[in-house]
């Protein structure tokens, strides 16, 4: 059986580097993957429940895959305590079911450029909460400043040229804003799992509850959604692939290196959200406004994390 050092791997600098890019495109490409899913699978801007059920397959076939490869690797698919499900379930329902119930709703009402800039938001937020949460990771005056640059990027993006109103739309950019808050949460509640139980168990259980989840409330509602064709049945294991592989890279990052030194990557996630979009959908991303709030959420997240 095929066995590797995993602590070694995920503490070298190249392989950090290799590793945060990989999960960095992957999130960025989550963007115009959902779009594309939209119309593929025939979901209109009003099939609220539709999105949720398309969540749903998605994070459920991710959670599955995981809890594969960990069985398949010889490992036990079970936590450490039975006691431990609670917590896997309350990190399904903060992690995948609230942050994507808000992004995928969210994402219908604005383009994907859009979106994965106001993903990034997330890790401003991660800055707030965490000096509330741990001593040794206070707010600094860097933090600070990074974090207010970063912020401003809302402002640019949702500024509309010739008018003192904003195009904020509280479906839209707010429920990605909602999300963002979603993924900070659960990215730290993920981080104190990680201590005791496999990072293939937590992700792959958590997966499963939270797309179960979603799948009962679109259900419940009366939606139906079905894998009619090729396209989208690649499309979506391609967005559940992403997911998982992501999510379990990620994860094990922030395992074994300190976070500031794995988050500093974060930023380029909206570049490669914002370019694919572009390339994928077609979207404009050379607008003067999207290009700022670009580069100032980009540099935001650089200023908080530089050393």
């Amino acid at each position: 059986m095929f066995k590797f050092d995993t602590e070694k791997i995920f503490t070298n600098k190249k392989y950090i580097i290799l590793l945060a890019i990989l999960c960095t495109f992957l999130w960025g490409s989550a963007y115009p993957a959902i779009k594309l899913g939209y119309d593929v699978f025939g979901i209109h801007s009003d099939d609220s429940y539709l999105k949720l059920i398309f969540a749903g397959y998605r994070f459920l076939i991710a959670g599955i895959i995981l809890i594969t490869i960990q069985k398949l690797m010889g490992k036990s698919i079970m936590p450490k305590s039975i006691g431990d499900f609670k917590g896997f379930m309350l990190l399904g329902f903060i992690y995948t079911l609230m942050q994507y119930v808000f992004l995928y709703i969210g994402m219908a009402n604005t383009t994907g450029v859009k979106s994965s800039i106001l993903g990034s938001l997330s890790s401003f937020i991660s800055i707030f909460l965490v000096h509330f949460i741990y001593k040794d990771d206070k707010l600094s005056a860097k933090k600070i400043t990074g974090c207010i640059i970063g912020f401003l990027s809302i402002i640019v993006l949702n500024f509309e040229v010739g008018t003192i109103n904003g195009s904020f739309k509280l479906m839209g950019d707010g429920l990605l804003i909602f999300s963002a808050l979603m993924g900070s949460v659960g990215s730290i509640y993920n981080k104190n799992l990680v201590k005791t139980n496999d990072v293939f168990v937590i992700t792959g259980w958590q997966l499963i509850f939270g797309s179960l989840m979603l799948i009962i409330i679109g259900k419940s509602a009366g939606g139906n959604l079905s894998i009619a064709s090729a396209e989208s049945g690649i499309l979506l294991l391609y967005m559940a692939l992403l997911s998982s592989v992501a999510l379990v890279i990620w994860s094990t990052l922030y395992k074994y290196n300190k976070v500031g030194n794995i988050t500093m990557y974060n930023f380029l996630t909206p570049i490669f959200g914002a370019i694919l979009s572009a390339f994928l959908l077609g979207e404009s991303i050379f607008e003067v406004k999207s290009l700022i709030a670009l580069a100032l959420a980009c540099t935001g997240i650089w200023i908080v994390n530089r050393k």
